[in-house]
């Protein structure tokens, strides 16, 4: 039996409880825990201290439901007695578990099966720490395990492990060569200009200074350009991972999340990805080689000037180690801001048409400035703190300058030390300082790299839900034979869109589909299609299991005409010959014709290489229609679905449409679904599906005869076109 929710310990129950949640609000609008309980008996409401509150006998409940407010909501149950009884209260974010709560309650008033429920109905929190999860991601930026992360990063090295020996190399030797200047110039001063040596000497160091100078330069630019190789192929490695990840997933993964957030991982994720691959690995890796060889040189020059030099360290080390839980958190926020200003864009200019059609510029306009502001104010907290710390570090560090300045003056008046080593020891402190003053900038850095790359990697790692199966077999020929044996499924678990689904269809037969929409029309061809996998039963064809078939051959034998026409950005001839790319000009213009398609083809200015724009957006719904037709016939297959098919088309075109597909489906498994009824009255049966169930079966003429669900379906229709004027056969 599903539990939402682990109960507290001081709660005790008489009977096994069924379900429970946590709600956050309580009967005086506070926040203050309540927590909802459901038994086979009854419901019952508890305080956080284990005081029933509320206890309502479940043969006293005649239904519940949810009433929402600004920000939260209500879980109400309507009684026998009384009208209504608000049990608990709750915020927004927990509108989820609590809706589950009224289908449990639902269920077991009227005597039905409890849902069971899948892990994407419960509630986005990480398991480790309970903070909430942003949604689309399932990566706790608080838990991540950033060792874990950085090692599977460098796994990208491996098939560049030569090169990246060598920048390793080049990196070391030109960071070791930076530190020389500071070291010829002690000597100098303190060989050349204090014993007043004109000898010549002074040419000679100088000219090594220069040498230096241009080796380093010489280093850095073949270091650079060897990151910069090694980071863009590491990139174009795990770009090509993220996009083959995102073509496998199911399109269950899809439907619970919003196309901007990918457009985010794959493009912004990545960069950031780059950036600190590329950039950030080396850069760190030189600060760290530079401190330690610093810090070996100021105690070879003065071992007393370096701990004086170095007393500050600890301080900014701990100071750092303190602020940066919270600049790490203010970035993630940042991020959360970026990401749903995003999601706002993506839906504004992909539902462009909508909203100049209803006049909803000005809302989107608002919608967008509500986003952006909440960035710019996330972004002033997050940038503010960061450049309020900076000055802090500066000071900090300035105090072990002035420590060494003071100590090491009076040294070398005292002749302790040469003035050459006092110029050293400065210039070497003002490079150890340098990155030091960085430090937590390099780990806020590494955190927004290990956060990119773990929500990469979660997008990788997500197994498919429809997944082929280990020893998944090869579909060479098919004959068509379709069966359905007991299938159930529903989009959630708990309320299943189709209930035991027995169909058996002959090679070659053309099945209509009927229903009221929403009755699973749509939903049993998205499993023949093996979109997703029954919860129960199977489908199975020519006998063999759609889990037991490589969906990649499945596909080659299946042809779709989707209710919604999606075209790519490309030309026409381009989108009938996507079902088979190595098709010729010919065989293209022969599915334009079948499919009544090539006429206003050719009457355009470019013909069959016309560009149909984004999603189709320069041609007509018809037009569209008859080019995913077209596909659908060059494709060629064995099995054909037809999802509202001529949906779009007007009378003339859709009898055109109608001919050419009583001619392709000829010899063909063909699944149906047509608005208009009398489309379908040629199909060799017709399939009535109600609430998810197979009510009847026959053909045009003994469904009518029945005079049930269809013959009230086409009486409507009847109806509908005389009111429209047209009549109906």
């Amino acid at each position: 039996m599903p539990i939402h929710e682990a109960l507290p310990n001081n709660l005790v129950f008489e009977r096994p409880v069924i379900f429970s949640a946590k709600a956050d609000i309580n009967e005086d609008g506070n926040f203050e825990g309540r927590w909802l309980a459901i038994t086979e008996e009854n419901v019952l409401v508890y305080s956080s201290e284990g005081e029933i509150l509320m206890e309502v006998l479940l043969s006293d409940i005649k239904g519940a439901r949810l009433d929402q407010y600004i920000g939260g909501g209500c879980l109400v149950i309507e009684t026998f007695q009384r009208n209504a009884i608000a049990l608990v209260r709750y915020t927004s974010s927990l509108t989820n578990k609590f809706s589950i709560a009224v289908k449990v309650i639902s269920n077991l008033v009227n005597k039905e099966p409890v849902p069971v429920l899948s892990t994407k109905d419960l509630p986005r929190i990480c398991p480790s720490c309970g903070r909430p999860l942003q949604e689309g991601t399932s990566v706790c930026p608080v838990c991540v395990d950033k060792k874990k992360v950085i090692g599977r990063l460098f796994n990208y090295t491996k098939p560049y492990r030569n090169k990246t020996i060598l920048a390793v190399i080049l990196l070391i030797i030109a960071t070791l060569v930076e530190l020389a200047p500071p070291y010829i110039t002690k000597i100098i001063v303190d060989d050349v200009l204090e014993p007043r040596d004109f000898g010549g000497a002074l040419g000679t160091f100088v000219f090594a200074l220069g040498a230096t100078s241009l080796l380093v330069t010489i280093m850095q630019t073949l270091r650079g350009i060897l990151g910069v190789w090694i980071g863009s192929n590491i990139m174009g490695d795990i770009r090509k991972d993220i996009y083959q990840s995102l073509m496998r997933l199911s399109l269950s993964y899809f439907d619970r999340r919003q196309t901007s957030q990918f457009i985010g991982r794959v493009n912004s994720d990545a960069e950031a990805i780059r950036q600190f691959l590329t950039d950030g690995i080396l850069w760190i890796g030189a600060q760290f080689i530079m401190l330690i060889a610093i810090i070996c040189l100021m105690f070879t020059l003065s071992w007393k000037l370096a701990l004086l030099a170095i007393l500050p360290t600890p301080i900014v080390i701990l100071f750092s180690l303190k602020i940066w839980p919270k600049i790490n958190n203010l970035w993630y926020k940042q991020w959360q801001a970026i990401n749903r200003l995003n999601i706002v864009v993506g839906d504004s200019l992909q539902g462009i048409r909508v909203v100049k059609a209803f006049g909803q510029e000005a809302q989107e306009r608002n919608r967008y400035m509500t986003g952006n502001k909440r960035l710019i104010a996330q972004t002033i907290k997050t940038d503010g703190m960061w450049q309020g710390i900076f000055p802090l570090f500066s000071f900090l560090t300035g105090t072990g300058i002035l420590l060494v300045w003071y100590f090491g003056g009076v040294s070398v008046l005292k002749d302790e030390i040469t003035l050459g080593t006092l110029m050293a020891f400065i210039a070497y402190l003002g490079i150890f300082f340098g990155p030091l003053q960085w430090f937590n900038q390099m780990i806020n850095w590494l955190s927004q790299a290990i956060a990119a790359a773990d929500r990469v990697f979660e997008i990788m790692d997500t197994a498919s839900e429809v997944p082929d199966s280990p020893d998944a077999a090869s579909l060479k020929k098919v004959r068509g034979a379709v069966k359905l044996e007991a299938v159930s499924f529903g989009y959630e678990k708990y309320h299943p869109n189709l209930k035991n689904i027995n169909l058996l269809v002959k090679p070659g037969e053309m099945i209509g589909l009927v229903g009221h929409s929403g009755a699973g029309k749509s939903t049993l061809i998205n499993l023949i299609s093996r979109f997703y996998d029954p919860h129960e039963g199977k489908i199975t064809i020519d006998g063999i299991d759609l889990r037991d078939i490589k969906q990649e051959d499945l596909h080659k034998h299946i042809g779709v005409v989707l209710q919604e026409t999606f075209l790519f950005a490309g030309t026409i001839s381009e989108n009938i010959a996507y079902s088979k790319p190595d098709a010729t000009p010919e065989e293209i213009m022969r599915a334009a014709k079948i499919a009544n398609a090539h006429d206003f083809i050719v009457k355009m200015a470019d013909g069959y290489d016309t560009k149909v724009g984004e999603r189709g957006q320069r041609l007509s719904g018809g037009q569209k229609q008859r080019i995913a037709i077209a596909r659908a016939i060059l494709h060629d297959p064995r099995i054909l679905i037809l999802d509202e098919a001529t949906a779009s088309v007007d009378t003339e075109t859709e009898r055109k449409i109608q001919e050419a597909i009583s001619r392709l489906v000829k010899g063909r498994t063909t699944f149906a679904i047509a608005h208009r009824l009398s489309t379908l009255r040629n199909a060799d049966r017709l399939v009535v599906i109600d609430k998810g169930e197979i009510a009847e079966v026959g053909t045009h003429d003994q469904l009518l005869a029945e005079k049930g669900i269809y013959f009230t379906l086409v009486e409507a229709q009847k109806e509908l076109s005389k009111i429209k004027g047209v009549e109906v056969g």
